[in-house]
């Protein structure tokens, strides 16, 4: 199983040049998974991938302003999303269940605080996904635009990047991406998942004139007896 997340910087829907090259990238690296972020309504991976979506934002939605179909964040799955769960913000974070080769697994895809990762959509962001992530029951995958670097630049700060390794730490949760430096998008899953699991991580690196983030994939392989 490969997943792939990544912010890609609300693509605009005329922005032809940079829709290829993004679809080009995740097409070259055929995730089962995907996980964008300041994304748009209209990118389509085609037949093969099933589809969740937090819903279109307003053209003026929290003090900013919006293109059409711009959304913030949006799951593909080769798997079949077998149900769907209510989360505390239908713009800013969504939840289902699909079924695999390893077993049913949840999907939440995020982004905590919308702009940056100071001031009061981060830390409710925060506290809201803490306590749904908490809540959920059975294997999980979290991912999407953390707003907090584990390595390299301490950002926000020291206090969020502690305080939510030990949330992880308590919830039994691994963040595969932890040693990506200076990076922002994460995917976290259950370390009782991972234990007859071998897991490779990778960054890519984008030019910033397509996004300021860089895309991140880990790949999930069973091990061998």
């Amino acid at each position: 199983m490969k997943i792939l997340s990544w912010n890609i910087e609300r693509l605009k829907i005329n922005k032809n040049a940079e829709l290829d090259f993004i679809k080009k990238l995740i097409s070259e690296e055929n995730p089962d998974l995907i996980f964008l972020t300041e994304t748009n309504l209209t990118i389509d991976f085609g037949t093969e991938y099933f589809s969740l979506n937090s819903i279109e934002l307003p053209k003026f939605h929290e003090n900013q302003k919006y293109k059409e179909k711009e959304n913030r964040v949006s799951i593909f799955s080769k798997y079949p999303i077998i149900k769907m769960f209510q989360t505390y913000d239908e713009h800013t974070a969504i939840c289902g269940k699909i079924s695999t080769e390893f077993g049913q697994l949840i999907l939440y895809g995020s982004i905590i605080g919308s702009f940056g990762g100071r001031g009061f959509h981060f830390e409710n962001d925060l506290e809201n996904q803490k306590n749904e992530v908490r809540k959920l029951e059975g294997n999980v995958i979290y991912s999407g635009d953390f707003n907090i670097a584990f390595s390299g630049w301490k950002y926000p700060s020291t206090k969020v990047i502690n305080e939510t390794k030990l949330f992880f730490e308590n919830e039994n949760l691994e963040i595969l991406t932890k040693e990506n430096e200076d990076c922002a998008i994460h995917i976290v899953m259950n370390k009782d998942f991972l234990n007859d699991k071998k897991v490779t991580n990778k960054m890519i690196k984008i030019d910033r004139k397509i996004s300021d983030h860089n895309a991140v994939i880990c790949k999930i392989e069973k091990l061998k007896n």
